[in-house]
């Protein structure tokens, strides 16, 4: 009897810890979540999964987790496998919508956003998504209306549930509308009401982060720095891992000749992560700028190791070991960078400057050509091959090509050809 109850007991504690393990998992994951630590959350909700916890609650935050976290793919496929288990929950179905924007999928955004209307026509997050679809496609007017009219659902929805003694607050839609109503005017030029709508986003949500970048934007385009300053501080200070923030900020306090509080800031988004290939761009320039080229051609290095496919990370780095005259390794990737975007004229322009440093002018000579046939208004190729046909000896040649780059206002071909006594219009 004794050895039966004993079996009874290790049976019963075997079932016992496989479902509160999933359970466990999951409430360690949603508070990994809460902490915007979305890297441990997908962890924690992948580990729930595997101790068959299937609810369409958890491959829902599973989604949200990979959302937050820039795996939109990956988002998708768990918002997927919530929705197959419950095909009417709207949060899934704007949820979607909301990666397939992520996505530039618009088509599939309208569908789920569509969807998810049919079936509550009162759920404020669908018109809100909706509305950046349409902002995103370029259709400004349907995108205010959308916007508006969440904005006016949320009132309205808000009062009911004062009435209904239930207080239920729905200032965070009423934030997102205003934002998104802000965006809107920024594309439309209105920079002073994008501010109003903006300010009335933080009054209603303190501590999201968007709007104030979004004042930082307008208050930068509009000449007043030490009010962007301000605002992308704010931004940090509420989001720390947002490092389009850091980057603006880093580039304001360049433009205002505050150096060192760039580079400052830019080693902070730097620590927050390490894969930006913006952030290298941005330290390598500062390098530049202080006359170390050399650390400015590593950094140049390290962002092609993390955006291997990027030819504007060759581009950067080529021109970068120009400066410091090794012009083999300069040419290498100048080439990769042609070869990814050949239809780049600057990167043709670059590989020129790379074969004309090197003494190669041959190489030179078709390496701007080309560029000229790209784009026949870019004007530094013109000046280019002017030099190499100065060079060569060819001045008719040469002049022509100064005084087309000098008619498209190139400042030096100008210069160059008043030296001659001549003009270029």
């Amino acid at each position: 009897m004794k050895f039966i109850l004993v079996i009874g007991l290790v049976m019963f504690a075997e079932i016992s810890c496989t479902v509160p393990a999933s359970l466990s998992y999951s409430k360690l994951a949603g508070k990994f979540y809460e902490d915007g630590d979305y890297a441990n959350a997908i962890q924690y909700y992948m580990k729930a999964v595997a101790h068959q916890d299937l609810r369409a609650e958890t491959f829902y935050w599973l989604g949200m987790s990979y959302h937050r976290h820039g795996d939109w793919e990956e988002a998708m496929l768990a918002l997927e496998r919530s929705l197959e288990k419950d095909s009417t929950d709207v949060a899934v179905l704007e949820r979607l919508a909301a990666v397939h924007l992520d996505l530039d999928n618009f088509e599939r955004a309208r569908f789920y956003c569509r969807k998810a209307i049919s079936l509550d026509s009162e759920y404020v997050e669908t018109y809100n998504t909706l509305g950046h679809v349409y902002s995103e496609e370029g259709s400004l007017d349907t995108a205010e209306y959308c916007f508006r009219y969440a904005l006016t659902l949320s009132k309205s929805l808000r009062w009911q549930s004062v009435f209904q003694g239930s207080f239920a607050s729905y200032s965070e839609h009423q934030a997102e509308a205003n934002n998104g109503l802000g965006e809107l005017c920024i594309s439309r030029g209105l920079l002073y009401r994008a501010l109003d709508y903006f300010s009335a986003a933080n009054s209603l949500a303190h501590n999201w982060e968007t709007p104030w970048f979004n004042k930082g934007r307008v208050y930068e385009a509009l000449g007043n720095t030490r009010a962007a300053e301000i605002s992308y501080e704010r931004t940090i200070d509420l989001a720390p891992r947002n490092t389009w923030a850091f980057k603006n900020l880093a580039r304001l306090y360049r433009s205002l000749g505050r150096s060192s509080e760039a580079m400052t800031i830019y080693l902070r988004a730097w620590r927050v992560d390490t894969t930006d290939v913006d952030i290298y761009f941005g330290l390598a320039e500062l390098y530049q700028e202080k006359g170390d080229n050399g650390t400015a051609a590593d950094l140049c290095s390290r962002a092609i190791d993390q955006a291997p496919d990027d030819p504007k990370a060759y581009a950067r780095a080529g021109r970068a070991y120009l400066l410091i005259r090794n012009y083999e390794q300069a040419i290498e990737l100048l080439s990769e960078a042609v070869q990814l975007q050949p239809e780049s004229a600057d990167a043709h322009n670059a590989l020129g400057e790379g074969y004309r440093a090197s003494g190669d002018t041959v190489q030179a000579q078709r390496s701007f050509e080309e560029a000229i046939t790209l784009d026949s208004l870019f004007t530094l190729p013109l000046r280019n091959l002017g030099e190499i046909f100065l060079q060569k000896g060819k001045e008719p040649e040469a002049l022509k090509l100064y005084v087309r780059a000098a008619r498209l206002g190139d400042g030096k071909a100008a210069a160059y050809l008043r030296s001659r006594g001549l003009r270029g219009e």
